[in-house]
């Protein structure tokens, strides 16, 4: 008997530049803009290891920067330049365009996260994976108030909205059901852009604030009200056991004054010639701040 093929081989990355501008002098929630292309400069390097295909989801203005860096992206998108000015404060909006944009088995991964290992191959054949269920704590301080507030204001909402009690973290998402992912990008996009929706979004000043909502909690509702199998990398983050699994997510890490100095060291140590790269964006020499 032939032994089972898993079904994802292709890993996606999405970088939008519009709600940070020019890549090479801001970036959203990092340290600085070299700690961002250093992150994903090692994540793709290492990707490479472990899946055939590896794409790039950006507009032109990120491609003009990354495509220096000769990273071994086997396909690049540029559909973010469609993504129209009025949502540029949707930082996570990007990502629901990279994963819609998917028509085979894949999984996306955050900028600031690196597969050391690749997928486990429990996880290669999942019909929904993603990182973990959010903490509860975390849910009622991160997430209970947009949606209440969105309840009180918005006219559509997805099935389930407000029933389920729980989000899926997805710094790491995608899977093999691509009926179900295109339905959910389906959703989130029409809550931000259905017309009886449009007045409301208007009065609302931090947009930001509901990325973790049209992006996590939309899908663990409709993950919950279609009753879709989901595989979690760690379903309650045990943060021993994801590092056991070879996962790094580096998450409010971002902003540790000392990031940028280790990923250039680790940099260093996996691909001179791309730290190289990295550090010519900012007109500086290898040997400066990765010795």
């Amino acid at each position: 008997m032939e032994a089972k093929t898993h079904q994802i081989d292709k890993i996606v990355y999405s970088l939008w530049t519009k709600p940070s501008g020019n890549i090479l002098k801001n970036a959203v929630n990092w340290h600085s803009p070299k700690a961002q292309l250093a992150c994903l400069a090692l994540s793709v390097l290492t990707s490479k290891a472990f899946f055939s295909e590896i794409e790039l989801v950006t507009d032109s203005e990120g491609w003009e920067v990354i495509k220096q860096l000769n990273l071994p992206f086997t396909s690049v998108k540029t559909i973010l330049d469609d993504i129209p000015e009025s949502q540029y404060d949707f930082w996570a909006l990007g990502k629901i365009h990279a994963y819609k944009a998917q028509d085979k088995p894949f999984v996306h991964l955050d900028n600031d996260a690196i597969l050391w290992k690749g997928l486990p191959k429990w996880a290669l054949d999942a019909p929904i994976f993603v990182q973990n269920t959010e903490d509860k704590n975390w849910f009622k301080s991160a997430y209970a108030s947009e949606i209440e507030h969105a309840t009180s204001i918005l006219s559509y909402f997805p099935k389930n909205w407000n029933t389920t009690k729980e989000a899926y973290c997805t710094g790491i998402f995608g899977g093999t059901d691509l009926d179900f992912i295109q339905r959910y990008c389906k959703e989130a996009l029409k809550f931000i852009n259905d017309k009886r929706n449009a007045d409301a979004w208007k009065t609302i000043e931090n947009k930001g604030s509901y990325c973790i909502i049209f992006e996590q909690y939309i899908l663990a509702c409709l993950i919950q009200y279609y009753k879709k199998d989901t595989v979690f990398f760690d379903k309650y983050l045990n943060k021993k056991r994801l590092r056991n699994l070879g996962y790094t997510h580096i998450w409010g890490a971002k902003n540790d004054k000392n990031i940028e100095a280790i990923l250039l060291k680790r940099l260093k140590q996996e691909d001179p010639k791309t730290l190289e790269r990295v550090l010519k964006l900012f007109k500086q020499k290898a040997d400066i701040k990765a010795a």
